[in-house]
């Protein structure tokens, strides 16, 4: 009998496994993941097999300087990416975060990164020592002590002191001495790693032109996170430019690159697939699809449209809650997108949708899905410049709470749907059609309101309230003044607050006995309808299609704060629904 032969493994093989043991240590824990890279019989190849943006997002995770091992196993190239994330703030570099990353790859392996200086980062270091050192060349005939305190040399000829700079705060004076220690550690091995290339260095960094360098490097760093989708700002906020669903067809279908005779995956950027969660449409299209090919192609074009978005918010983005919100961002939109498409689309929606994600591309399902919501945000912004409320300069607190948030969520640059059942901010990124369509829906109430009341010739300039006016109030209060018959407004009068005397009258007449409990009978609210009607100058049906709900939620609002208080017991102070005064 042969003896027993292990399989044999074929590099694509190597590399699926490699995909999938980086999938398991992704969705995993921070300390987990840091732990099965470690422990893997080859963690070197396992890093490097790592694409660039997850491995920069699990360094994060797990902490820069506890993840110094992963910072050692990392490739050039992904060391490359990490500087060309860190250290600039949009196109200026930030010497400070270059800094600290030059000291993490120190810490991490000191003799590989003195070696990727001098053949790789050359310019990069030259000008982070133009803006750190100063350069003193001693003469035969100079006295080191002639050049001045603070210098320190190794040569007794190239004489460096760090430059000064005033600080104001304990933490400062920490950043300025880790520079210097940082930078006395990376000179002295530069200097004992090759001495004459290192005074060659020092003589460069002490003429470059700073303006023509920083260029060229941002040039060069901008070629590489192109490839990424990390495009410049003027590039990327393109991603939302609106693209309306008929003119998908002009774009013609996206190419699939071709699949590998070998079947070997490339390393695509997997962690925004960990955040892929909920039920929404573009997730259940994903699922329909089982070809490797076309799922390994869509999860690139993932990665890349949501660095796409995130140069185009100019967001930094380093741990797993922020990531995990862009990625639910472009979810959503590529969600209403796809809604969009296959709307008059007849059979399995799923199967429709999962047809759109592999006819075209990505970025264009986003812009369809994000053009619902720009919409509304012109149709929004339309409104208000040519608003009664505008004219009146009313603030936007007139709308109370909910249209308030719903307006603050459309009249910002980047419109968001108003959520105020969301714990933290309650505002958050559009994710469905149906969401798009409610917040059209209640704009359009919105603007039926501040109709009515421009047609009502409601003034508001003169009025001077102690209480917070909101239409609720100045509704129900006009109302009451109409039925009262109380003088009506003229542009004069400073109070339009109803005397509680006079009020606890309409109280009472306010309820309906209903099975025991006081509700706002169908007579009251048609009185409401047609006093409407009738200041507005509106026919009362019109005004019922249109307003009938937000009527019926005033009222419900009405019984639900006033219904169990006697008229004996109003108090101006705490009723809110009605502008009163003793």
């Amino acid at each position: 009998m042969a003896p027993h032969q292990p399989p044999v493994r074929t590099h694509a093989d190597r590399l699926r496994q490699l995909a999938d043991e980086r999938r398991r240590i992704l969705s995993g824990s921070a300390e987990h993941a840091k732990a099965a890279i470690l422990g893997h019989p080859q963690p070197a190849a396992l890093v490097h097999s790592f694409p660039e943006e997850d491995l920069h997002f699990l360094i994060h995770d797990i902490g820069p300087a506890d993840a110094l091992p992963l910072v050692a196993l990392a490739s050039n190239r992904q060391w490359d990416y990490f500087l060309d994330m860190e250290v600039w703030n949009k196109d200026q570099l930030n010497y400070q975060q270059a800094v600290t990353w030059l000291q993490l790859m120190l810490q991490a392996d000191p003799d590989r990164l003195v070696k990727w200086c001098f053949d790789e980062k050359l310019e990069f270091l030259e000008i982070v020592l133009f803006r750190n050192i100063e350069l003193r060349v001693r003469e035969a005939d100079q006295a080191p002590s002639d050049l001045g305190d603070g210098f320190f040399t190794d040569d007794d000829t190239f004489y460096v002191r760090f430059v000064d700079y005033p600080v104001a705060t304990p933490e400062e004076e920490t950043v300025k001495r880790r520079r210097d220690e940082m930078l006395s550690q990376l000179l002295r091995r530069l200097s004992l790693f090759d001495h004459p290339r290192y005074q060659g260095l020092l003589l460069e960094a002490a003429s470059v032109i700073p303006g023509e360098i920083e260029e060229e490097l941002f040039r060069l760093r901008n070629v590489r996170l192109g490839e990424k989708g990390f495009l410049p700002f003027y590039e990327a906020v393109g991603v939302y430019q609106p693209l309306r669903p008929g003119d998908l067809a002009t774009r013609g279908k996206k190419a699939m690159p071709p699949v590998s005779p070998e079947g070997v995956p490339f390393p695509v950027p997997q962690f925004t697939d960990t955040f892929l969660e909920g039920d929404s449409l573009f997730v259940r299209a994903l699922k329909t699809i089982r070809d490797a090919h076309v799922v390994q192609q869509l999860q690139i074009e993932l990665a890349s449209l949501c660095n796409q978005v995130i140069s185009a918010d100019q967001t930094v983005i380093r741990g797993r809650d922020q990531l995990k919100a862009v990625v639910a961002k472009v979810a959503g939109y590529l969600s209403i997108g796809l809604e969009v498409m296959t709307e008059n689309a007849g059979g399995v929606l799923e199967m429709e949708a999962s047809a759109r994600l592999r006819r075209h591309l990505l970025v264009d399902i986003f812009r369809t899905g994000f053009a619902g919501a720009l919409q509304l945000k012109w149709r929004a912004g339309r409104w208000r410049r040519k608003s009664w409320c505008q004219a009146q300069q009313v603030a936007l607190t007139f709308w109370d709470e909910a249209w308030l948030g719903l307006l603050g969520g459309l009249l910002i640059d980047a419109p968001k749907f108003y959520d105020p059942s969301s714990t933290g901010s309650n505002y958050r990124d559009f994710q469905t059609q149906d969401e798009i369509r409610a917040t059209g829906r209640s704009l359009d109430q919105v603007a039926a309101i501040d109709g009515l009341l421009a047609d009502m010739d409601t003034p508001m300039a003169g009025i001077e309230e102690e209480r917070l006016v909101t239409y609720k109030n100045l509704l129900l209060t006009l109302w009451a003044r109409a039925s009262l018959k109380l003088p009506p407004m003229d542009g004069q009068t400073r109070s339009i607050a109803v005397p509680l005397s006079d009020f606890r009258h309409f109280f009472k007449a306010l309820w309906t006995d209903r099975q025991g409990f006081r509700v706002i009978g169908d007579e009251k609210k048609a009185n409401f309808l047609h006093w409407a009607a009738r200041a507005s100058g509106q026919p009362p049906a019109d005004l019922s299609d249109r307003l009938g709900r937000v009527f019926e939620a005033l009222f419900d609002e009405l019984e639900n704060e006033l219904a169990p208080v006697r008229s004996g017991n109003l108090d101006p102070r705490h009723v809110h629904l009605f502008l009163l005064r003793s």
